[in-house]
């Protein structure tokens, strides 16, 4: 073998040796607001997407619930996650994540109810029962809020039940175990025609920013621009019929501005009290 030749062999064999030292595996956990199938569904396209725009084996995850997702995310388990803005900036805060792109739009909870059912105001669901996503989630926490500002009591004018999934609290509803129910406005979406003509939306929140794409602090710069570039680009990759995400509000382009994270600051408040009452 000639020394060219061999030169030229040990220069390939670099290359191939630090393409495969610069690929990864990068764990991509995604809030557990629906059950998992529908999650994996849901952001499977995604995952193959930045997978392949990043070179690196991207590997989806969540949790059982919510508990247990913010618990790992506070440990730095996760080298990707997408979760609710308050959550994201507690975990940038103790787990020095870094927040990359938000979804586009705002965040409202909704209290649904049946079309044909006597309620008309908040007020007349006094003394019934309505079902909720965790209460943890910063859905929960607007969807209190409206009930608060009706001047109903939890526990004295009326019950909740928290569930892990929004999905869940949904179907509480169409089962007739619960008089109304609170969910993001984003899980109205994907219903089917037939299970929206049965439903009607009593009252809305206000709206705060959408979830939020986080990276470890052990990723790069380089990786994390690589990321972002990645999610930023899926939208486009996809016509809009065919993007699950995109149809319930999960369309990340910009990052976080001070004016959402001013507008989320009391809920990350809300969201510490409530963990150091678990």
């Amino acid at each position: 073998m000639s020394r060219v030749l061999k030169l030229s062999l040990v220069w390939c064999l670099s290359c191939l040796s630090s393409a495969v030292l610069q690929a990864r595996e990068l764990s991509f956990a995604v809030e557990p607001f629906l059950t998992p199938r529908s999650l994996i569904s849901a952001f499977q396209p995604m995952r193959d997407y930045v997978g392949a725009q990043t070179g690196n084996k991207v590997v989806l995850v969540t949790a059982k619930n919510y508990d247990d997702y913010l618990d790992r995310l506070f440990k730095g388990e996760f080298d990707l996650a997408i979760i609710g803005p308050h959550s994201a900036l507690l975990a940038a805060q103790r787990a020095g994540y870094v927040p990359l792109l938000k979804a586009e739009g705002a965040l409202h909870a909704v209290v649904l109810v049946r079309k044909d059912s006597p309620y008309q105001r908040l007020t007349d669901l006094k003394g019934q029962l309505v079902a909720f996503p965790d209460e943890l989630t910063v859905t929960s926490m607007l969807g209190g809020e409206l009930f608060k500002q009706a001047g109903l009591v939890q526990g004295r004018d009326i019950t909740f039940r928290h569930n892990d999934y929004h999905n869940t609290a949904a179907m509480m509803l169409l089962r007739d175990e619960a008089a109304a129910a609170v969910v993001a406005d984003s899980a109205l979406l994907p219903m089917s025609p037939e299970i929206r003509a049965g439903i009607r939306v009593l009252a809305e929140s206000k709206g705060v920013p959408q979830m939020v794409l986080l990276a470890h602090p052990s990723l790069s710069a380089d990786e994390r621009r690589g990321v972002a570039e990645a999610v930023a680009g899926f939208d486009q990759s996809r016509p809009p019929a065919h993007n699950f995400l995109a149809l319930i509000g999960i369309s990340m382009t910009r990052p976080l501005s001070d004016a959402d994270i001013k507008q989320v600051t009391p809920y990350v408040e809300a969201l510490k009290r409530h963990l150091e009452l678990k």
